[in-house]
């Protein structure tokens, strides 16, 4: 997978998830079902950036045709708990010829139990270093954002069956839900079950009266609501 849209900006660039492209790839190493990035791919974001895109604990992305679940690491609420972090090293080791964790922190999904405001990182000093004395709102040179790719099950594909089916679709950093009213091969029209606001940076959706139409290429995952 390729950085090519977290939906913020990083350096002045929004960064995001998307297609392989030759010499910009991400090395990705396998644990179980995980693919778990060898390096942090961004540095100087703070948790708060990466929560608010979703990127903490989990947004869906497609990545060669393929729909992942993308999500920060499970680090620990404090120090020698068991945690997927140090499961990971216990089975493919601590290297940092692999892991590059050497004077590099990598944000955890956790907030230390005694402090509220920060949130727990791993790496620097050795793989299974645990630290928790940064703010979630702080941006630092030395701590980044270690990208894990979950398979999502496939989506329902679009097809007259799914008219009058409750959807949920996840484009960059935004999700609609509502019912399928008409489709397609360029669009999906729904009827919101509530008020859902566009933002104005939404370039992939527009409203026709209370529908709204969003462009089909830029899904990245449908879910069928029940």
């Amino acid at each position: 997978g390729q950085p090519k849209d977290l939906g913020v900006e990083y350096n002045g660039e929004v960064l995001s998830f998307g297609n392989t492209i030759p010499g910009k790839t991400i090395p990705f190493v396998k644990w179980g079902k995980l693919l778990v990035a060898s390096q942090c791919v961004c540095t100087n974001i703070s948790w708060d950036e990466l929560n608010k895109a979703g990127y903490i604990f989990g947004w869906p992305v497609k990545i060669d045709g393929a729909p992942y679940l993308c999500r920060s690491l499970k680090a620990g609420e404090e120090r020698d708990v068991p945690n997927e972090w140090d499961s990971i090293l216990d089975d493919l080791g601590e290297d940092d010829g692999l892991w590059h964790w050497k004077k590099q922190y990598s944000w955890g999904q956790e907030t230390p139990k005694r402090r509220a405001s920060n949130r727990a990182v791993r790496g620097w000093v050795s793989a299974r270093y645990w630290y928790s004395h940064y703010a979630a709102t702080g941006r630092h040179v030395d701590v980044g954002f270690r990208p894990a790719l979950e398979p999502l099950p496939p989506a329902p594909p679009i097809s007259d069956s799914l008219i009058g089916a409750t959807l949920k679709l996840y484009g960059p950093s935004k999700a609609f839900s509502g019912r399928l009213e008409e489709f397609s091969d360029y669009d999906l029209v729904i009827e919101p079950s509530a008020q859902q606001l566009i933002p104005a940076d939404c370039k992939w959706v527009s409203r026709d009266g209370s529908r709204i139409i969003i462009d089909r290429s830029a899904i990245t995952w449908i879910q069928e609501v029940d």
